[in-house]
């Protein structure tokens, strides 16, 4: 974090070489943070740029701050610029290595001919299996995404609809709102893949916004 020489607001400098200016700081009742006003780049998500300045906060002056109380303004540019497309992640393949009582799934997913790994490991067991696979799926999107502990997986399964399987996940995206995700897709070969589907079916919709900005 830094202020300019002209005494402008703090600059604070994230993951990514992002910058966002610091504003105006709320005091509670017991002289602790109640809020923090911030403005952040039009093209980042709110829910991105709170999770960075807390996390900056934290690395740089040991201040601990929930996201939620950091309330982001976007820059507005004097140029009109056209919208990007809006990223859609697609499923490429996944891998299982099991040692002993354990395995380690690693998913891949691509945007735009760039790869994107997410990596699970735990107990290998037939309903811990696609568990991780859900989570190394989720694992994957947050690389895309460059955060870390946004997504929450609450469940996976496979259940039966009619003369089909379905795979179903629930899916909780962390942050003010608490807002929760689903996603189905129908199991064809392989359960495992069906569950990736699943997750890519709850998010990417979200996962547009997340990597552009929420549109208004």
């Amino acid at each position: 974090m830094r202020r300019d020489a002209d005494c402008q607001p703090n600059v604070v400098e994230t993951a990514g070489s992002n910058e966002i200016l610091l504003g105006r700081v709320e005091p509670d009742q017991g002289g602790g943070l109640a809020l923090i006003h911030v403005l952040g780049q039009a093209d980042r998500s709110p829910k991105l740029i709170a999770m960075d300045v807390a996390s900056a906060l934290a690395a740089e002056l040991g201040v601990q701050v929930d996201p939620r109380q950091i309330r982001v303004a976007a820059m507005r540019s004097s140029e009109q610029q056209a919208p990007l497309p809006q990223a859609r992640l697609k499923y490429v393949g996944l891998t299982v290595a099991s040692l002993r009582n354990t395995s380690e799934v690693k998913v891949h997913l691509e945007d735009r001919g760039l790869l994107y790994e997410g990596v699970s490991s735990g107990p290998h067991t037939g309903r811990t299996r696609l568990d991780l696979v859900a989570a190394a799926a989720l694992r994957a999107v947050e690389v895309f995404l460059r955060v870390a502990g946004l997504l929450i997986l609450d469940g996976v399964n496979v259940a039966k609809a009619g003369e089909r399987e379905v795979a179903v996940v629930v899916i909780t995206l962390a942050g003010q709102e608490g807002e929760v995700l689903s996603g189905s897709s129908v199991v064809r070969e392989d359960p495992r893949e069906a569950v990736v589907r699943a997750v890519l079916a709850a998010v990417n919709r979200p996962v547009g916004w997340l990597a552009m900005g929420r549109p208004q």
